[in-house]
């Protein structure tokens, strides 16, 4: 097996005039030179907060770029067919792509319903604070701008388990909706806060079986469509496992082909909820190792009072290395984000030092190191900028 450096080519601010999916495809001789083997790349579909969005509120799956949506055609990132291009250019040079994949919310549904709700204790979600009530919310996404080009499927509330706004009343807090395919939350791996099944916007129902085969078919889509050679799946914990682990066999089986696959599990203190999720999902993805980050993150604040011998105690890294994927920082820890833990910039190299060390030792059979690059110009991929 051999090891791989990937980097991921984007970041929380980016703002630069050149569309990320244009820079990628100049900027490829230099990721050779680097020895890049893998990118990965952001959310690529139509956002609620269309070409402003990093791609974390996707609205389409299916508008790669191309169609005239939340006020705009090319996302934040350019349009499609500068997307299909940097993928085609990366792929002729030897290196991958990872695409981000966003299968637990929808946002900025195109038509109010009337539904029927619970709320809930934000602190508890089992904990049930209202009788059900109807509301009006924005549970249903026609697509108007692509006009059932690719999919004719209709998204209305039934496809959703939970969100946080009532229209009518302009009343915010978590709603639970009360369909057929029950009154609560989805069984996820997280159990903070009672269940974390709901986490932002429209919460995706996966019991549905016509959402599952909607989302099998996009994947089918977006693979046809792409070429891509794994994904990062964003936040794991608040999906169900049994439906991800559904997904990923049906991609595996249908092309026949073992793609690269990442979860994001945010869990920073406790490794034995990274492997029970390794467990419950049988391998068939890797995970970042949240932790080892963590330890550095705690390492760059404490400075010389830290013991540098026990960084790699107590992580994922350390217990499953194959399939372990280890990073310094990415966006989630960014300063002014909810997950910010930011590695100190004296820090940073010696984090790498570690890294590439715990490679060469072979302790780390298949690693993926990631790095987080602003301006790949500079060749500088070991800080942003």
């Amino acid at each position: 097996m051999k090891n791989q450096t990937l980097i991921q080519y984007f970041h929380w601010y980016y703002r630069e005039d050149v569309k990320l999916w244009v820079r990628v495809a100049e900027e490829v001789p230099t990721f050779v030179d680097l020895g890049i083997t893998g990118l990965w790349l952001p959310p690529a579909y139509k956002a609620t907060s269309g070409d402003i969005s990093v791609g974390y509120d996707p609205y389409d799956l299916f508008d790669l770029g191309e169609f005239n949506q939340k006020d705009c055609v090319a996302t934040k990132y350019g349009t499609k067919d500068e997307y299909l291009n940097a993928i085609s250019v990366l792929k002729a040079n030897g290196i991958g792509t990872i695409a981000d994949v966003v299968l637990n919310h929808k946002a900025g549904g195109d038509e109010l319903e009337k539904i029927k709700v619970r709320k809930v204790n934000e602190q508890n979600r089992k904990e049930f604070i209202s009788p059900v009530i109807e509301i009006e919310a924005w549970t249903k996404f026609t697509f108007p701008g692509r006009q059932g080009k690719y999919s004719t499927f209709i998204w209305d509330y039934r496809c959703f388990s939970g969100l946080d706004f009532a229209a009518d009343l302009k009343e915010e807090g978590i709603f639970s909706i009360q369909n057929e395919f029950g009154e609560g939350w989805e069984d996820v791996p997280s159990k903070e806060h009672g269940n974390y099944d709901y986490l932002m916007f429209n919460d995706i129902e996966s019991r549905n079986p016509a959402v599952r085969q909607e989302l099998k078919e996009w994947g089918e889509w977006y693979y046809n469509t792409c070429g891509m050679d794994g994904f990062r799946m964003d936040a794991v914990k608040h999906i169900s496992h049994k439906f991800l682990n559904e997904w990923i066999d049906h991609m595996r089986n249908t092309f026949n082909k073992d793609f690269f696959i990442v979860g994001e599990n945010w869990v920073v203190d406790n490794v034995a909820y990274l492997q029970n999720y390794i467990e419950i999902t049988e391998g068939r993805m890797k995970l970042f190792d949240s932790i080892l980050h963590q330890n550095f993150y705690v390492a760059g604040k404490q400075g010389e009072t830290f013991d540098l011998s026990k960084i790699f105690e107590g992580t994922l890294t350390q217990i499953n290395p194959y399939l372990s994927i280890t990073f310094v920082d990415n966006h989630d820890s960014q300063p002014l984000q909810a997950l910010e833990s930011f590695v100190e910039s004296w820090f940073r190299p010696l984090a790498y030092t570690h890294l590439f060390f715990y490679v060469s030792r072979g302790c780390h059979v298949y690693s993926i190191l990631i790095f987080m690059a602003v301006l790949i110009k500079t060749k500088t991929i070991m800080e942003m900028k």
